[in-house]
């Protein structure tokens, strides 16, 4: 099957890999809900901490950060008889724990332990593919790493059973799809993504850069858009620019990050200027010496520029970093300021 330019068939959004032969592959999607919380749920052919080349393990994630701080997470591992996937659309089972919908509408139910979750997820902007939405490495481009998001801007009802408490609310959300057939960690030195609704505006990012082995290639990605209509969408070194700054040493992972963020594009007659500004994590996991994982809250900024005047808009967003290269001594960590507000990882609700 074959990609069509500007068109995201439904057949995208199912299996694309086969998970026992060295390959990885997740259906993930997060929620903003009017009490301040931050729900994340993942379901994965594998666990994102072992290698593509394992067997079907199949495993999900629920991650769920209240607003003074305190995160609930939750996991289930599965025996592969536990699991299924259709390879026509989004309908993935592991266990009791189910993902399914098609473009426009997804249904998400997770029950581990004492906490179940029913999620609806509706779209608001249409789906995106940066370009084929892949990044291929070798001689022969025999290995890629792809990323779908399908929706990059949702309205959620989510009903929530956890501390013996259930409360429906609504809120934001996003979902997108993401699958290869190499260990990330075998190409990539790290990467940066985002996604934030500001007012009608809705603004996807991403920064990946490869390992020295493949020239720290640079492949960067963004969406703006307002209500349903995509402003501006650029891939690539040529069209997006890129500026990290404060970077500091992280002192409990010791990787390097980024305190302010920021993504220029244009078009013919304006300029897009998105920015992140790191006020506290949510999620941390220490890969040891392979890396790790951070997951960040703070402020973000829209600007448009153009015809003499300029516009600004400010929210919050839900970023992430995804970190290979090298860690930093321990002696030269320097805190993210409020990085000391969340609990660390292991803490459980």
């Amino acid at each position: 099957m074959s990609l069509t330019p500007g068109v995201i068939q439904p057949w995208e959004e199912g299996l694309r890999t086969d998970p026992a032969a060295g390959t990885f592959e997740w259906w993930y999607c997060d929620a903003h809900l009017e009490d301040g919380s931050t729900l994340t749920v993942e379901f994965h052919t594998k666990p994102p901490f072992i290698s593509p080349k394992s067997p079907l393990t199949p495993f999900v994630l629920l991650t769920l950060t209240r607003p003074d701080g305190m995160r609930t997470d939750k996991t289930c591992t599965a025996e592969p008889s536990a699991f299924s996937a259709s390879s026509e659309r989004c309908d993935v089972v592991i266990g009791g724990n189910t993902f399914r919908g098609e473009q426009g509408k997804y249904l998400v139910h997770v029950e581990i332990d004492d906490v179940v979750l029913d999620l609806e997820l509706t779209a608001q902007v249409p789906p995106w593919r940066p370009a084929t939405g892949h990044a291929f490495f070798g001689a022969q481009e025999e290995h890629y790493i792809a990323w779908l998001p399908v929706v990059a801007r949702g309205s959620v009802l989510a009903t929530l059973t956890a501390d013996g408490t259930t409360r429906t609310l609504t809120g934001s959300g996003y979902h997108d799809h993401n699958w290869g057939n190499i260990a990330p960690r075998k190409v990539l030195d790290h990467w940066y993504w985002g996604r934030a609704r500001i007012g009608a505006y809705t603004v996807v990012t991403l920064m990946f850069v490869s390992h020295e082995q493949y020239d720290k290639a640079k492949l960067p990605a963004v969406l703006v858009a307002h209500n349903d209509e995509f402003l501006v969408s650029a891939v690539g070194d040529a069209a997006v620019t890129f500026t990290e700054r404060d970077v500091r040493v992280h002192p409990s992972t010791h990787v390097p990050v980024g305190a302010h963020l920021e993504y220029q594009v244009a078009d013919d007659a304006h300029t897009y200027t998105v920015s992140f500004q790191h006020e506290q994590d949510t999620f941390l996991l220490d890969f040891g010496t392979a890396g790790a994982y951070h997951r960040f809250l703070g402020a973000v900024s829209l600007s448009r520029r153009g015809a003499g005047s300029t516009d600004t808009v400010q929210g919050r967003a839900l970023w992430e970093l995804l970190h290979f290269a090298p860690k930093k001594p321990a002696d030269e960590a320097d805190p993210l300021s409020g990085s000391g507000h969340i609990p660390p990882v292991g803490h459980q609700a």
